[in-house]
């Protein structure tokens, strides 16, 4: 139990808050929030302390809290996660493979340079290893060697295992030397370069203290076997550390700037008969125990919340099911927990373990502090409110705003009231509103006054209408012609 977690009230058997003798009645479940928060603290601890951290993301000016070593990861499938009660929805799966790391090297006397980049030797031939030990030639008797770049050398000393040691023990902390023996190695040399370089390697020879020329045979070292320095050229290479074995690593959709790594231990992992008729994929069920390591301690706790003792967890088995995992994923899980041979072994241990005593939850509480904690933990931090709003018992109309006509009419009768004061309180009439009514005219034929006919000539007359009138104008049914009176003169 963490230690900001609201205390959970447990007991050795089930439904033992029912046999407590109690003053106050017991509330529901629901009411009691118990199992809601059980299930609340379970998840989180699976989603954030259940597995170690792989890598996190950097967000702003805060770094990662956790850094990976040298790798490449791979996504190998995508699918639901089921631990007991729990489901962890587009749970993504990867495996890391982690990339090989240089062996530290002891620094030089010149830490500005690296005696791995320049530690060369000078390769010898089969012309420079006489078959069986010779006493060393007089310089002046020595002939040029067939060494490709010792050849092009003028006045080169002879070539002998010290003075090999002693040019790579030169090169190692001069870079000018180190430099034109990889060039005249390479073949790429100028003229005035071998001769800047046979003339260092001539004057290391003289540095050379031999005590004759010619030295007892005894005393000659063997060409034929390899000297330190010829073994030198062998370990110039940086050494390469064995290489760490690939993880699993997965992230939730919950946490999506954090991954988390599978540890490996005691894993049986075999696959389970389709459910899904229409799934291809079948689910893998992965049998472990936890916690992963012994770090991980359990809290007996007072029903105030105060800490009484802190006892290593007992590792106990625990079943993850991969629902509906694809192909590539159970070839990572193969590979992983290394073999069907292994994987028995593995499933024997598990089994063979001591189950620790269970505890069951008291899921109804009576009031009381812990109800009240519980029920807080359980809040929700957000104000809910329902989308659809029931209906009201009554409806009130919100007051209406005052125009400014009415402010100006009760600033001018408080004017008014305060040097008259026979006027109490101003009245403002509005007046009322006249409505423009619209008249519509009739849809008939002008002519004779039918309705519901087919008009032409502008929607005006109908058709016989139009037919009679075609040699003559029509003229409006309202109008009536008036024959002309002419008055006659009287007779006489």
């Amino acid at each position: 139990m963490h230690k900001n977690e609201p205390y959970l009230p447990i007991s050795d058997k089930p439904f033992w808050e029912r046999d407590q003798e109690e003053d106050d009645p017991l509330n529901d479940i629901a009411d009691s929030c118990v199992l809601l928060q059980s299930l609340k603290q379970s998840r989180e601890r699976w989603l954030f302390r259940t597995f170690p951290k792989f890598s996190s993301k950097s967000r702003g000016n805060k770094n990662a809290d956790a850094v990976p070593p040298p790798h490449t990861i791979q996504t190998r499938g995508r699918c639901d996660l089921e631990v007991g009660p729990h489901i962890f929805p587009d749970t993504l799966f990867y495996e890391v493979h982690y990339l090989p790391t240089q062996a530290s090297q002891s620094a030089t006397a010149n830490s500005y340079w690296h005696t791995a980049s320049y530690s060369h030797v000078i390769p010898a031939t089969t012309s420079q290893m006489p078959q069986a030990p010779t006493t060393v030639q007089p310089e002046a008797e020595k002939t040029s060697t067939s060494t490709p770049f010792m050849s092009s050398l003028p006045s080169v000393a002879a070539v002998t295992p010290s003075l090999i040691s002693q040019v790579n023990t030169a090169a190692s902390s001069n870079p000018i030397l180190a430099n034109l023996l990889q060039l005249a190695a390479a073949g790429k040399a100028t003229p005035d370069q071998l001769k800047t370089l046979g003339l260092l390697i001539q004057s290391l020879a003289n540095l050379e203290k031999t005590p004759s020329a010619i030295a007892p045979p005894s005393q000659q070292l063997d060409l034929l076997q390899p000297t330190p320095a010829q073994m030198d050229y062998y370990r110039s290479m940086p050494t390469l550390l064995p290489v760490k074995e690939f993880d699993i690593v997965i992230e939730f959709r919950e946490t999506p700037n954090d991954r988390w790594l599978f540890p490996r231990g005691p894993v049986y992992a075999e696959r389970k008969p389709r459910t899904n008729p229409a799934s291809l994929n079948q689910d893998i069920s992965l049998l472990t125990c936890l916690p992963f390591d012994n770090t991980m301690k359990t809290r007996a706790s007072e029903p105030n919340g105060t800490e009484t003792s802190s006892t290593p967890c007992a590792r106990s088995p625990v079943t993850l099911t991969i629902k509906e995992a694809p192909a590539t994923i159970w070839d990572t899980i193969t590979r992983w927990t290394g073999g069907d041979e292994r994987m028995n072994a593995n499933k024997a241990y598990i089994e063979g373990l001591v189950v620790p005593p269970r505890l069951y939850l008291g899921l109804q509480l009576p009031p009381g502090p812990t109800l009240t904690q519980l029920q807080q933990a359980c809040a929700s931090p957000y104000t809910m409110k329902t989308l659809k709003q029931g209906p009201t018992a009554s409806h009130t109309r919100a007051p209406r705003k005052r125009t400014n006509a009415q402010r100006k009419g009760a600033s001018n009768s408080n004017a008014s009231e305060g040097t008259a004061g026979t006027i109490g309180e101003s009245i403002v009439v509005k007046r009322p509103r006249t409505s423009k009514s619209t008249t519509t005219t009739p849809i008939q034929c002008h002519s004779c006054k039918q309705t519901d006919v087919p008009l032409i000539m502008g929607g005006r007359f109908c058709r016989p209408c139009a037919e009679r009138q075609t040699d003559s104008a029509i003229a409006p049914p309202s109008s009536t012609t008036v024959p002309a009176v002419h008055a006659l003169p009287p007779s006489s």
